[in-house]
């Protein structure tokens, strides 16, 4: 009797008649979809005439990862959704490079940075369907959306070389990557310190994103992908990042895959740059808050900070400072901990009443002294964590009928320390020794900031507000939080993997 079970390759047709299982031969790809898993990365190049060398199995692997970062089933099986992405249109550049194409860690693939942040760019040409000025509005509306992930700026030059070259050119244009004409391939671009963005000047471009005219092409939602490319970035397997491969619109800001790049590649201090993406499987980083064990055979548990809330964060000694239930963790800088931890954080304080079973509120004086806050009292350590003395909330001037508070940190925008309980904040200016006047006020003053909050940190010149799994980046001078915020704390702080989960962890849903 045959067996039931199957392992179908490609467009293999398996039935069962009665007990027996009949086998089709499967249908290999045609020459075109072999090229394009080829020239895609998922199949290894080899010479024309050697196509004859790849397996049915290794073809059935290379159609699963196509499958895999394009975000649908991976049955390794030629379906008709799966033989649609041959045609969609696209970014030429390839999705895996020959040195990730095994297991991936994180979705996103990082190249060379540009080794300065003022980046010129030039718009060579116009195409025959838009003209230069337009495509000129519309590239300083892309390179704008990406310059504040990186701490970028950028400055259009009308003649000579600039660091980002723009033209639009059609067929084989001597850079080894011809276009292939109306649809599929739109554009491609290269990474610093080449830089150069070319665009297929035989599609039939335009600038409105809600046109429905399949022929037509957006340019912004393509230009803005290519700008990724040019700024260092490959393509991601996030169906709603800007470094997506496909072609999809409208295009209204970046996604926080996007941004996770940027501030890898921009915004950290590394040896050498790692080639990161996702590994399928993975467990989501971003939960609710943990549940505490019940039992004692669980009294060595800690918290996982890629799986939780934190009761406080807060930035001392020039470091990271992050609280959770019994815990501190330090770290040196975003993603590099201090060795040594976590520790209970009645180990790093002694002489913290053992009572105190969870550290909310936290802050460095100006004179490096650590006042450590609960309900009413305040108990006050040198910077090396020596107890010197407890104090309450009225050596501030705060009023009896405060129960606690739930954020105290010192600006460094006025040098002012700022008292916050829940929807109320005071300022007290230490230098003076006193409550500044007409206080308190509302929290509603720190616009696009929801609250409660629970920590408010300075750390590198900015000020950051956290709550629950997410936090703000804050400008002083317009007082109100940044656009693109808010972020996921754990990927952007502490070296955690990147979900499909963040999606939720990116929008208001506060005051």
């Amino acid at each position: 009797m045959y067996a039931k079970s199957v392992f179908c390759l490609l467009s293999l047709v398996c039935y069962s008649v009665s007990s027996q299982t009949i086998y089709v031969e499967p249908k290999s790809p045609t020459p075109e979809q072999l090229d394009f898993l080829k020239k895609y990365g998922y199949l290894p190049e080899v010479p024309p005439d050697a196509d004859a060398a790849y397996t049915v199995s290794s073809m059935s692997e290379a159609v699963r990862k196509m499958q895999a970062f394009a975000g649908l089933p991976e049955t390794g099986t030629l379906d008709d959704e799966t033989k649609q992405l041959f045609k969609r249109k696209r970014c030429g550049v390839k999705d895996i490079e020959s040195s990730s194409t095994s297991a991936r860690s994180r979705r996103y693939i990082l190249q060379q940075s540009w080794n300065k942040r003022y980046i010129t760019y030039r718009v060579v040409n116009g195409s025959s369907t838009l003209d230069k000025s337009r495509v000129e509005e519309l590239l300083e509306k892309g390179l704008a959306v990406w310059a504040p992930f990186g701490n970028l700026s950028f400055s259009g030059i009308e003649q000579g070389r600039a660091d980002i070259q723009v033209s639009f050119v059609s067929g084989d244009h001597g850079d080894g990557f011809p276009f292939d004409g109306p649809g599929r391939v739109v554009a491609h671009a290269f990474p610093p310190p080449h830089g150069a963005m070319h665009f297929d000047d035989e599609e039939l471009w335009g600038d409105n994103p809600e046109e429905d005219d399949e022929d037509v092409t957006d340019f912004f939602a393509v230009a803005i992908h290519e700008i990724g490319h040019a700024l260092g970035l490959s393509h991601s397997n996030v169906k709603g990042s800007v470094m997506y491969p496909y072609y999809q619109t409208p295009v209204e800001s970046l996604h926080w895959d996007d941004i996770l790049g940027m501030q890898e590649l921009y915004l950290q201090d590394q040896e050498e740059t790692a080639v990161v993406t996702e590994s399928p499987g993975s467990q989501t980083s971003l939960v609710p808050r943990f549940t505490k064990p019940g039992s004692d055979e669980d009294e060595n548990y800690m918290p996982d900070l890629c799986m939780t809330n934190y009761d406080t964060l807060q930035v001392m000694n020039d470091k990271i400072f992050v609280f959770e239930e019994e815990w501190v963790w330090v770290l040196r800088d975003r993603h590099v901990m201090e060795p040594g931890y976590p520790k209970r954080f009645h180990d790093v304080f002694r002489g913290l009443p053992a009572n105190i079973t969870i550290i909310k509120t936290i802050y460095q004086k100006q004179n490096r002294n650590i006042l450590i806050f609960s309900g009413q009292n305040y108990w006050e350590f040198d910077s090396t964590f020596h107890f010197i003395k407890k104090g309450s909330l009225s050596d501030y001037s705060i009023p009896d009928e405060v129960p606690e508070l739930t954020t105290v940190f010192l600006s460094n925008y006025n040098n002012k320390t700022y008292l916050i309980e829940e929807e109320r904040y005071w300022r007290y200016d230490e230098s003076a020794g006193r409550m500044d006047e007409r206080f308190p006020k509302e929290m509603s003053m720190w616009r696009q900031v929801p609250y409660p909050v629970d920590a408010a940190v300075v750390w590198k010149g900015d000020t950051f507000f956290f709550q629950g799994p997410r936090f703000w980046r804050f400008d002083n001078e317009l007082v109100q939080a940044h656009e693109y915020y808010p972020l996921p704390t754990a990927q952007f702080w502490f070296d955690c993997e990147s979900t499909s989960d963040m999606d939720r962890y990116i929008t208001n849903d506060g005051p």
